[in-house]
């Protein structure tokens, strides 16, 4: 199973393709729990345990990582880090100020997103409140800001097939 070492930084992240020149409106979009437009705020999922990426990232794999290994990570970043970015991009720190992370403990959630479809957030997900800049805000409600993505380092280990039986979809 992956296993989390330390994120670096977290970055709020859309899926823009290597050759379009700027934002073209089409994301991933996070899963969205609370919104607060009064106050700036937003709580997403930050990672998911147990749950695989839905498509092969830019870097050629599909990550998933155990309960365990997300709370590490999420203990780490908030040691070690706590900055937020945008795209992975360098020059974008400062975007938002994390202002709650917390391993949910469960039971499920149920949400609803904006578009009506349903997830479940499970116990051992890892979630963040960030409160945003008035700029990074004014993104948030466009919809070009519309989830959060870890950046940082991580090892990579072969997936053994029991792992694979206890992803949830």
């Amino acid at each position: 199973m992956p296993v989390a070492n330390i994120p670096l930084n977290v970055t709020v992240t859309v899926d823009l393709a290597d050759t379009a020149p700027a934002w073209d409106g089409q994301g991933v979009a996070g899963q969205l729990v609370k919104a607060a437009p009064e106050r700036r705020y937003t709580l997403m999922v930050a990672y998911p345990a147990n749950k695989c990426d839905v498509a092969v990232a830019k870097d050629g794999y599909q990550d998933f990582a155990g309960e365990d290994a997300v709370e590490d990570a999420a203990w780490n970043y908030m040691i070690k880090s706590r900055g937020i970015g945008l795209w992975h991009e360098d020059g974008t720190d400062g975007a938002g100020e994390v202002v709650e992370s917390y391993i949910y403990r469960g039971p499920d959630w149920v949400i609803k997103a904006a578009d009506g479809s349903e997830h479940v957030i499970k116990a051992g997900d890892w979630l963040m409140g960030v409160r945003w800049t008035p700029e990074a805000w004014a993104d948030v409600l466009s919809g070009k800001i519309n989830g959060l993505s870890m950046q940082g380092s991580a090892l990579r280990e072969e997936a053994d097939p029991a792992d694979l039986i206890g992803l949830r979809s």
